[in-house]
C-alpha cells in the first residue's frame, strides 16, 4: 500500500507516469492503473488485498482430503483428470491451482522402492545401441555439416568394464561382433515371439554356441534392469562424441575412442562402486 500511496504521492508532485515508473522500478501501465484507484488510506495489505480479490483463492480441506484419497487408490492419476472430477463435482479449479494442491500430496504417498538390477563377477554384461552427431575439427560455429554415426555399446555389471565399437549399422553382423551376452528386444535379436517363447535370429543364436555365451532378455518396462547400459550409451555421447572434435571419421575418431575407453576403464573411479572398472575386471576375467 505505501508503493501506491507513493505513485499517487509523486502524481500530485506532477510528475509523469514515465518518469515515476522509472523511479519505482515499475511499469508504466501500473502507475497509470493505480491513478484511478481512490487514495491510499490505510497501510493494511492483508486487509487490502483481501477487498481487491488479490492472491489465490482458498481451497478448502474438504478438496485436499479428496485428492488425497484419489491419489491414494491411483497413484498416477492425471493432473487432467483431477480437474474433471472436481469440475464433475461442482469444484472447478484451474490447472494451476490443481499442480499446487497435488504436488503436497503426492510427496507424502509411498512410492515402490526401484531396486538396481546386479549381478556377481563375471555374471552379466548389458547391450545397447546409440547415435551421436559428433564434429570434426574443420567445422565453424557458422558451418557445420551433420555428421551422425552409430556405436554399441557394452558394459560388464559387477566390474563396469565398459567398451564402445563403431558400427555401421545396428543389423546383427556389428552385434555379433560386439559378442555381448545380456540384450534388450531389438529385431536383430529376437524376431518375434510364439506362445511367449523368443525366437531368435539364426545368426546370433549361432554365435552365442559358438562362443558360449547366453542370451537373457531384459524384462519389457523394467527399466531398473537395464538404466546401466542406458546410462553408457548417454555417458559416452556427452563425456566422449559431444565434448571432442575429430579429424575425420574412419581413423581418428577410433584412435581417440581408443584412448578415451582405456581413461574409462583404468583412470577414472566408477560412479556406481567408487572403484576403477580395470580393478574389478582383473576378478571378473576368472569366471569369464
Amino acid at each position: 500500500m505505501l508503493d501506491r500511496h507513493a505513485v499517487q504521492a509523486l502524481l500530485h508532485a506532477a510528475q509523469t507516469p514515465r518518469q515515476i515508473a522509472h523511479q519505482l522500478g515499475m511499469s508504466r501501465r501500473t502507475v497509470q492503473r493505480i491513478a484511478l484507484e481512490p487514495p491510499v488510506t490505510t497501510v493494511d495489505d492483508t486487509a487490502a488485498r483481501a477487498a481487491c480479490g488479490i492472491g489465490r483463492p482458498g481451497v478448502g480441506d474438504a478438496t485436499t482430503t479428496r485428492l488425497r484419497e484419489w491419489l491414494e487408490a491411483e497413484p498416477t492419476l492425471p493432473s487432467g483428470e483431477v480437474q474433471r472430477r472436481l469440475h464433475d463435482l461442482g469444484t472447478p479449479l484451474a490447472l494451476s491451482t490443481i499442480y499446487r494442491l497435488l504436488g503436497p500430496v503426492r510427496a507424502t504417498i509411498p512410492v515402490a522402492v526401484m531396486v538396481r538390477f546386479e549381478g556377481v563377477a563375471g555374471e552379466f554384461a548389458q547391450f545397447g545401441f546409440g547415435v551421436a552427431d559428433v564434429r570434426l575439427t574443420t567445422d565453424t560455429p557458422t558451418a557445420r555439416a551433420r555428421r551422425r554415426i552409430h556405436f554399441a555399446a557394452y558394459r560388464l555389471k559387477w566390474s563396469r568394464f565398459l567398451h564402445l565399437v563403431i558400427v555401421p549399422t545396428e543389423r546383427v553382423e556389428p552385434l555379433v561382433r560386439a559378442l555381448l551376452a545380456v540384450f534388450d528386444n531389438p529385431k536383430t535379436v529376437v524376431l518375434r515371439r510364439d506362445a511367449g517363447r523368443p525366437v531368435w535370429n539364426a545368426t546370433l543364436a549361432q554365435a552365442m554356441l559358438d562362443y558360449g555365451c547366453g542370451i537373457e532378455l531384459c524384462t519389457p518396462h523394467a527399466p531398473e534392469q537395464k538404466g546401466s547400459v542406458q546410462h553408457l550409451v548417454g555417458f559416452a555421447k556427452r563425456a566422449f562424441f559431444a565434448a571432442r572434435r575429430f579429424q575425420d571419421l574412419d581413423t581418428d575418431l577410433r584412435q581417440q575412442l581408443a584412448e578415451w575407453l582405456v581413461y574409462a576403464n583404468t583412470v577414472r573411479p566408477s560412479r556406481a562402486t567408487g572403484v576403477r572398472p580395470q580393478a574389478r575386471f582383473a576378478l571378473e576375467q576368472a569366471r569369464l
